[in-house]
């Protein structure tokens, strides 16, 4: 005889998730299962790239067909950048209306907060970067993704420039070898939206009937 609980779990490369057991007969909603009913389509279009917050000053905006790091893309002045960046998009998606959709941002660095048409998804925290979206529009749809970076590329900046930034009365702030901390020879790191950004129709499913 089989003994204790089996749960069904999907998970995506990266995703953790918390399983909590209840008593039979505890009230409660189902988990939705989810599986994939067509191939993902890729959002082409010209993406617009608004600075927003940050330092040690704003880029200058710019538009890109590609998504990448806003360290290569955006200038010297991005290279130096750690803050929050606004990327949005118009898209058409006649073929998704009707259906459950899944809207994937592909890799992010570091956290994105998402709204579409105006409506908030919410901010996302750690892969997957993903949400499913109930609002699409057969044109004219609005995306935008605030992205905000870790501060790896101004402090490697400040030190680069020997800007003394390290100041601390209680403490000696050193490297993991126990040495002066410097990040001026710090590989530039990744910053924004890398996506690829994908929308997939998706369609509920029972695991104890298997997937189809």
């Amino acid at each position: 005889a089989t003994v204790g609980t089996e749960v069904y779990v999907q998970l995506q490369p990266g995703e953790s998730i918390i399983i909590r057991t209840q008593n039979r007969g505890a009230s409660g909603a189902n988990w939705n299962y989810t599986q994939r009913v067509e191939s993902s389509d890729l959002l082409v279009g010209k993406w617009r790239v608004d600075f927003v917050t940050g330092g040690p000053q704003l880029p200058p905006s710019f538009t890109s067909d590609q998504l990448g790091s806003w360290a290569e893309l955006g200038g010297d002045t991005a290279k130096s950048f750690s803050g929050t960046a606004r990327y949005a998009i118009t898209f058409d998606a006649s073929s998704q209306i009707g259906k459950t959709v899944l809207l994937d941002l592909g890799d992010v660095v570091q956290s994105a907060r998402v709204t579409l048409n105006e409506k908030s998804f919410g901010t996302l925290l750690i892969p997957p970067y993903r949400v499913t979206v109930d609002n699409l529009k057969p044109t004219g749809n609005e995306l935008v993704v605030e992205v905000t970076s870790t501060s790896a590329n101004r402090i490697r900046d400040l030190d680069r420039r020997g800007v003394k930034w390290q100041n601390f009365h209680d403490i000696n702030f050193v490297n993991q070898d126990y040495k002066p901390f410097n990040a001026a020879n710090w590989p530039l790191a990744d910053a924004g939206l890398l996506g690829p950004v994908t929308l997939t129709a998706v369609k509920a499913f029972n695991p104890s009937e298997g997937a189809r």
